[in-house]
């Protein structure tokens, strides 16, 4: 019988589906409500549901569902890559929601079953179905399995949101224009001075639990987390976030001592502009975590950086070693590299 799907196409549309699956929302962490049916099946009979995006999940730690549409490509055309078919990107909109929200993994370069580089875009953010490498880029992800703290449940946002700052009446108090009498006032007096208490009794306990949940990770658990969302922040281009990992005085940046962070910021965005296609491979065997009397924390592990200015050039790959110093608070203090 005559096939009227690209075969090869499908096969590697197969391969990086199941790396979405396996590597990027795992069982462990999401569950798999439902995935669409492949071409073979709508070459038979055609699946309504095929219309929608590949699969939906279910974080198992929020609770948050969403839809994942995936799509690989092995280099852009025209200097621009198809992230949706035309027909995706009309019909898409009408499922994306705040209660369910869709997402394109788009992976790129490589192979379709273990990408280059791997891209979660919002489709909120997608304005045409067609972005430039560049764009794409911006929302590259680590190949691993995506953090389940990113999927809060948007009542508990909306809920935060509505609670009134310290200081400020809730909203319903404000609409209350009427003047109390006396007996009102003194019974506000007794009501205040209970919830004062009360607060200080809800603090004293939040204040226990954050501190219990705070030393319950180890200064290299820490430092192994904020160290990978440095490299992740900046793979990405996100060079406006540089800022919040940098210590107030920061001695040394790759051989400069004592520069400003407007000096470090400034030469970050010149790098990343000349070389907007990086990814990085730490080894964490190599983690080496070692605290100073003064109680900062001296770094070091080993690491493959990899560059390139254009997304059809070839890598320039550097086996480094970096030399790292963390204040108490896991702020970068200073950071040189050695060519391993």
């Amino acid at each position: 019988m005559e096939k009227n799907y690209n075969e090869e196409s499908f096969k590697k549309g197969e391969q990086f589906e199941k790396f979405v699956e396996e590597i990027i929302f795992p069982d462990a962490h999401y569950e798999l409500l439902y995935k669409t049916s492949d071409s073979k099946q709508n070459t038979r009979r055609f699946v309504q549901k095929s219309l929608e995006p590949d699969f939906h999940f279910k974080c198992r730690v929020t609770g948050k569902e969403f839809y994942v549409e995936a799509k690989w490509r092995a280099k852009p055309y025209k200097d621009l890559y198809q992230v949706l078919s035309e027909k995706q990107f009309e019909s898409f909109p009408a499922i994306n929601s705040s209660e369910r929200p869709v997402f394109i993994a788009f992976g790129y370069g490589g192979q379709a079953s273990n990408p280059n580089y791997v891209s979660l875009v919002p489709l909120d953010q997608v304005k045409s179905s067609k972005m430039s490498p560049g764009e794409v880029h911006s929302f590259n992800i680590e190949k691993t399995h995506y953090p389940n703290n990113f999927f809060i449940p948007q009542e508990v946002e909306k809920e935060k949101e509505s609670e009134p700052k310290e200081g400020q009446l809730p909203a319903e108090e404000k609409k209350k224009t009427e003047p109390e009498n006396s007996f009102q006032k003194y019974n506000s007096k007794i009501l205040a001075l209970a919830a004062v208490g009360l607060l200080a009794i809800i603090m004293t306990i939040y204040s226990f639990a954050f501190s219990e949940e705070a030393s319950s990770k180890t200064p290299e658990e820490n430092l192994k987390e904020i160290v990978a969302d440095y490299y992740q922040s900046m793979n990405s281009n996100q060079v406006e976030k540089l800022p919040e990992f940098l210590s107030p005085q920061v001695t040394s940046w790759y051989g400069e001592q004592n520069p400003s962070r407007e000096w470090i910021y400034r030469n970050a965005k010149a790098h990343r502009g000349k070389y907007p296609y990086s990814a990085s491979d730490i080894d964490w065997d190599s983690f080496k975590v070692v605290k100073e009397s003064n109680g900062d924390y001296h770094v070091s592990y080993e690491m493959i950086y990899k560059s390139k200015s254009k997304i059809t050039d070839d890598y320039r790959v550097f086996d480094l070693k970096l030399i790292t110093k963390w204040d108490n608070d896991y702020k970068l203090k200073s950071i040189s590299e050695i060519k391993n």
